[in-house]
């Protein structure tokens, strides 16, 4: 009998707030070890990671082509 698993969106995590190292703002998911969905979880946070990343990239691109 298989279970079917809850979807976790990025949305769905907490969202904390840190200073790195330059001094930079940063905003970071947080995800709770003892969740019963650690898996989804992380799956989430990853996926938000690279979303925010590539729209990044895309931006560095788009300003380097405008130049």
């Amino acid at each position: 009998m298989a279970t079917q698993l809850k979807s976790v969106r990025p949305s769905d995590l907490p969202t904390k707030r840190v200073r790195a190292p330059d001094g930079t703002v940063v905003q970071l998911k947080v995800v709770q070890s003892d969740s019963e969905t650690l898996g989804e979880d992380l799956l989430a946070a990853f996926r938000s990671n690279v979303r925010r990343i590539k729209a990044d990239q895309r931006k560095r691109r788009g300003d380097q082509d405008a130049s």
